[in-house]
């Protein structure tokens, strides 16, 4: 969702590599460009966007620039005319409308380029002519024998060292009139002294399948472990822990036409090695998080082309096991569940009692929504604990969704927290500190004289301590955003701090715009003299004229600071610029008011506008 900029406000590509005119080491001449899809400040993250290229581009990259972002590129290109090339890209699909090119002023470092896979040797059989594969004193010999049926044939290989046959692997569910299969040698465990032996069949058909077996070497050996059949072309390579030997990584098949058709069905990838004679699944090991990121933000990146993949069960149910790999089920989960298609016809069914052989019993099987379906295959597939999370209202269509937490992250229901948020839109979305809702497993809001009523997590930021909720009401005001403010400027803080002391109906203070940057000279906050109070973070920083230039986030620690400096300082607070959560809105394609009005209030009538887009947040 674009949000609604003022005109001449630049792009966030442009944004993020504007002044940077000086020559650099990837400087180009002439017509010669770089052309730029994307700009991160985050590195997995532009990893990811340049993964959604990879097999488009040839020389897609990722480039650091002197300012810290990244940018991800491909070329160079001549471009003789941009405009034209522009609009032959933008034709083609698949890249976003402000794309630009660049004469690579200001790019520092090339930081990521795909990495080539080296394969020791390679050999391909055609139909039935026979083909071999040479590796050191092994000899791999492929060739087309019949099935069982006696009418097709299954490719075959049979691994020879001194004239002795050592290994065969008979792929025998590829079953074609004329066999196509590939013998690569490649290492995929570094402790065997010998290099892996992978074949594989496409055996044809709209969209499966491809097998694999793969011969290795071990305790003096040679074994043939089978590994899974797999849609499209199977495994791919990649040396992700830069150990020596290749990981295998697949998209989980298991949701493939789960919740969607295959063209609408999207699958989280799964990594795993060889180690001795087995094929072990290693997504979740630690060092693997780095690489699940980038296949998130690579999904991500495409949904953001195609918005409509917020609304397909098929993408959100593979989005959400992909988040799960990286720790965030808890909001992946609590947003899908604001955005799924409760009208979609694709048959959804449990078995009520135990399958046999694999098969549920006639009249055994219930009709089940998406919710409860995708919970229990992420389940059983291990993506989330099998400990009993809250299940959906049987009416899932009608009923109100509610946040799931993680395992044992629930507080103990004796402790509660607060703070304060703000309305953007008037559907009910409600801007606050991440650090108000991070540990919450029930989180209710309530506007001043209103009843307290429950609130969903929809999206989270903790690098920039922003957080945005749901309610399943209408408000009466919503804030409006102002981007960029000078110093010096007079501003408001509204919040509900000290709830249980001070008074219930919400405080408000007076203050000036002190600097344009927080400690450290961290350029997304604003410092404040206004008073706050703990409770008043995520609550609205206001102008004169009561537009949002900011969201409260916190208070210099006085007693520390005195502790350093000698001396007690006072009123030192934050704000986050209003800029980083307009960004922060965009990203979540929630659309955001912004206003030019040059009506100054009166502290009054400021107190009541920001009682009235404001709201008190209550964390169990």
């Amino acid at each position: 969702m674009v949000a609604r900029w003022t005109v001449g406000f630049c792009t966030l590509i442009a944004c993020a590599f504007a002044g940077l005119a000086e020559a650099g080491p990837y400087s180009l001449p002439g017509d010669a460009r770089w052309v730029v899809f994307a700009s991160r400040q985050n590195l997995d993250e532009a990893i990811g966007v340049a993964r959604a290229y990879r097999w488009r581009f040839q020389n897609v990259r990722v480039m650091q620039a002197t300012n810290g972002w990244y940018a991800v590129v491909t070329g160079p290109e001549r471009i003789p005319n941009p405009r034209s090339y522009k609009e032959n890209l933008l034709k083609d699909g698949g890249v976003p409308p402000d794309l630009l090119f660049s004469k690579g002023d200001g790019y520092s470092a090339e930081v990521w380029k795909p990495a080539d896979i080296a394969k020791l040797a390679e050999a391909k059989l055609e139909g039935k002519r026979p083909a071999t594969l040479q590796v050191g004193d092994l000899t791999v010999t492929m060739a087309s024998v019949p099935d069982k049926s006696g009418s097709d044939y299954n490719p075959i290989a049979r691994g020879y060292q001194g004239g002795k046959l050592v290994f065969a692997m008979r792929l025998d569910e590829s079953s074609v009139s004329e066999p196509r299969a590939q013998a690569t040698a490649i290492r995929l465990d570094a402790s065997s002294p010998n290099p892996q032996i992978v074949f594989t069949s496409f055996w044809g058909g709209a969209h499966c399948c491809t097998m694999t077996k793969i011969a290795t070497f071990v305790d003096g050996a040679w074994r043939v472990l089978t590994a899974k059949t797999l849609d499209g072309e199977g495994y791919w390579f990649e040396d992700i822990d830069q150990d020596g030997s290749y990981e295998l990584v697949n998209g989980d098949n298991t949701f493939l036409y789960a919740y969607a058709p295959y063209a609408s069905s999207h699958a989280p990838i799964q990594i795993s090695k060889v180690i001795g004679d087995r094929i072990v699944e290693v997504t979740k090991e630690p060092k693997f998080e780095s690489y699940n990121r980038q296949q998130l933000y690579l999904e991500e990146f495409r949904a953001s082309l195609d918005p409509d993949d917020w609304k397909s069960n098929g993408f959100l149910g593979a989005w959400v096991a992909a988040k799960s790999l990286v720790g965030e089920f808890d909001n992946a989960w609590s947003r899908m569940l604001s955005l799924y298609d409760k009208s979609t016809d694709w048959p959804l069914t449990e078995c009520t009692v135990e399958k046999v052989r694999s098969q549920c019993p006639t009249g055994k099987e219930r009709n089940v929504e998406f919710p409860a379906a995708l919970r229990k295959h992420l389940q059983e597939a291990g993506y989330i604990p099998r400990t009993e999370l809250p299940r959906p209202s049987e009416n899932v269509a009608a009923a109100r969704p509610m946040p799931l937490p993680l395992p044992n992250t629930k507080k103990p229901e004796s402790s509660a927290s607060s703070g304060t948020g703000f309305f953007v839109t008037g559907e009910g979305h409600v801007v606050t500190n991440s650090h108000v809702v991070s540990e919450c497993s029930s989180i209710d809001v309530k506007q001043a004289g209103g009843a307290a009523v429950p609130a969903r997590v929809l999206a989270q930021d903790n690098t920039n301590d922003l957080a945005l909720l749901k309610i399943d009401q209408v408000p009466s005001h919503v804030a409006s955003l102002r981007i960029g403010i000078r110093l010096g400027e007079p501003v408001a803080a509204f919040g509900y701090p000290l709830t249980t002391v001070l008074a219930s109906s919400g405080n408000f203070t007076l203050g000036n715009i002190t600097a344009l940057a927080g400690l450290g000279d961290d350029t997304r906050y604003l410092q404040i003299s206004a008073p706050v109070q703990p409770g008043n973070s995520g609550g609205p920083l206001l102008d004169e004229n009561g537009r949002a230039v900011g969201i409260v986030t916190s208070k210099l620690n006085a007693l520390r600071a005195a502790a350093v400096t000698g001396d007690l300082p006072q009123n030192v607070n934050f704000a986050i610029k209003a800029s980083v959560l307009a960004t922060f809105l965009e990203s979540n394609r929630i659309e955001f008011g912004t206003s030019s009005s040059s009506a100054r209030l009166s502290a009054p009538d400021l107190a009541d506008q920001a009682s009235a887009i404001s709201v008190f947040i209550r964390c169990q």
